[in-house]
C-alpha cells in the first residue's frame, strides 16, 4: 500500500472485519425492530424529543450544557435575561438549525461542501461571543464559520495534518469511504470508522466535534438505521465520554513497527478497529435504552402517573389521561371521538379534550384536525426517565 501525504491508512478496519459486521447487522436488526412499535404520528413527536436530545448530549460532551426548559423557551422567542444562559440558548438553537437543515439533505455527507456547510450555518447562527476558537494559549480569537483551517493545530497529544493538505484529504476522505460496492452493514461500520477519521483531519479550526456528531448523524439517517430519528448516538457518547475521547485519542496513534496484528497502514489499525467496535456497541445500546422506554405499557403507566400527580387538572385528571392513551395506542384521533374515548358525554369529551389541550399534553396541526400526544418539556421527566438528567427538570 503507497502512504501519501493525504492518507489516514486504513480508512477501514480490515482485521476482524466480521466481528464488526455482525455487530453492525444488529444495528440493523434493532433500528428496525425500533421504528416498527410506533404509529407515524407519534414518531414524529418523539423523534422531535430525540432532535432535543441530540442537540443537548451533543453540546454537553463539548462541556456546555443547555437545559432542556431553556432550550424549549428559546424556540418559543423567550430568551434568558443573563448573558451567558442566553447564548447557551443560541447555541442550542444553531445545533437545532443545523440537524433540521442536515435531515433534508440527499447529496453525499463525505463531501466537503456539505461539511463546510454544516459548519457555515452552525457558527454563523452562534452569539459572537460563541463564534470563536481557543489557541494553545487559551486565548479566544474570531473563527471564520464554513472555512477550512488555515493554520496548524495540536489538540491534546494530536497533531493534526499541516493546513496545506486538507483540500487533499478531503478529497481522500470522500474517495475512500463514498463507495456504492459495500455492503449495508460495511457502511454502518464506515460511520464508526469515519467518525475517527474526520476529526483526526481536524478540518476546522474549531468545532470538529459538533460537526463529526452531525455528519455521524446526517450518515444514519441516510442508512435508514436511525429508526426514523428515534435514538441518539450523541447520548451514548455523552454518558461514555471519558472512553468516547480515549478511543478517539487511541486510534490517532501510528501503526505500531513490530507489531503483525496492526495493519498496514500507517495509522493504528487495532486503534480504528477497537475505535469501531465501541461505537457500534454504543449505537446498540442507545437502541435498546430507547426501546425499553419506548414500551408502551409502561409508558401509559408512567403518563397516568403524571397527569394523576402532578398535571394539576383536578377532576378532569381520570378523564384526560384516557384521551391521552387513545392517541398514544393511535397515534391521533379525530376529536368527536373525545366523548366515548373518555366513557362520558359529548360536552364532558369536550371538555376533557380542551382540558388536556389547554395543559399542552395534547395538540393538532389546526383547530380541528385530528389530536396526537404533545410532549413538551415539562412532561419529559415524568414520560421518559433518564432520557435526559433530572437536573433539566428540577424547579
Amino acid at each position: 500500500m503507497v502512504i501519501t501525504e493525504t492518507s489516514f491508512e486504513p480508512a477501514f478496519p480490515e482485521q476482524h472485519r466480521s466481528h464488526l459486521e455482525d455487530l453492525a447487522c444488529l444495528v440493523i436488526l434493532r433500528a428496525g425492530q425500533l421504528q416498527t412499535k410506533l404509529r407515524p404520528a407519534l414518531m414524529q413527536e418523539l423523534a422531535g424529543v430525540t432532535r432535543l436530545m441530540h442537540c443537548y448530549y451533543s453540546n454537553l460532551i463539548e462541556g456546555q450544557q443547555t437545559l432542556v426548559p431553556d432550550i424549549e423557551a428559546a424556540l418559543h422567542n423567550d430568551f434568558s435575561a443573563e448573558p451567558e444562559k442566553r447564548d447557551l440558548q443560541g447555541l442550542a438553537l444553531a445545533h437545532l438549525a443545523c440537524q433540521t437543515w442536515a435531515a433534508g439533505y440527499a447529496g453525499s455527507p463525505y463531501a466537503q461542501e456539505f461539511l463546510c456547510e454544516l459548519h457555515n450555518r452552525f457558527y454563523s447562527a452562534l452569539p459572537a461571543s460563541l463564534c470563536t476558537a481557543t489557541t494553545r494559549s487559551g486565548a479566544k480569537v474570531p473563527l471564520t464559520p464554513g472555512v477550512l483551517r488555515t493554520s496548524n493545530v495540536q489538540v491534546g497529544t494530536h497533531v493534526a495534518p499541516p493546513f496545506e493538505l486538507l483540500p487533499g484529504l478531503m478529497r481522500n476522505f470522500r474517495l475512500r469511504y463514498e463507495s456504492l460496492e459495500l455492503s449495508t452493514a460495511s457502511k454502518i461500520v464506515a460511520v464508526a470508522a469515519s467518525h475517527h477519521r474526520l476529526a483526526w483531519i481536524h478540518p476546522f479550526r474549531d468545532g470538529n466535534g459538533r460537526v463529526v456528531r452531525l455528519f455521524s448523524d446526517t450518515l444514519l439517517r441516510q442508512l435508514g438505521v436511525d429508526s426514523g430519528g428515534l435514538w441518539s448516538l450523541s447520548r451514548g457518547l455523552a454518558f461514555e465520554r471519558k472512553e468516547y475521547y480515549e478511543r478517539l485519542a487511541n486510534a490517532d496513534r501510528a501503526r505500531g513497527a513490530s507489531s503483525a496484528d496492526d495493519g498496514r497502514g500507517h495509522l493504528s489499525e487495532r486503534a480504528l478497529r477497537e475505535f469501531c467496535e465501541f461505537v457500534l456497541k454504543v449505537m446498540l445500546d442507545q437502541i435498546s435504552f430507547m426501546d425499553a422506554v419506548f414500551e408502551i405499557e409502561t409508558l401509559a403507566d408512567r403518563i397516568e402517573q403524571y397527569v394523576r400527580r402532578e398535571a394539576g387538572l383536578g377532576d378532569n385528571a381520570a378523564r384526560v389521561f384516557l384521551l391521552l392513551r387513545e392517541a398514544l395506542y393511535r397515534g391521533e384521533f379525530p376529536r368527536g371521538d373525545a366523548g366515548r374515548v373518555a366513557g362520558a358525554g359529548e360536552r364532558t369529551g369536550r371538555t376533557a379534550l380542551a382540558a388536556a389541550v389547554e395543559a399542552g399534553l395534547l395538540k393538532s396541526l389546526t383547530p380541528k384536525s385530528p389530536v396526537r400526544l404533545a410532549l413538551p418539556a415539562k412532561v419529559l421527566g415524568a414520560y421518559f426517565p433518564r432520557l435526559f438528567p433530572p437536573a433539566n427538570f428540577q424547579h
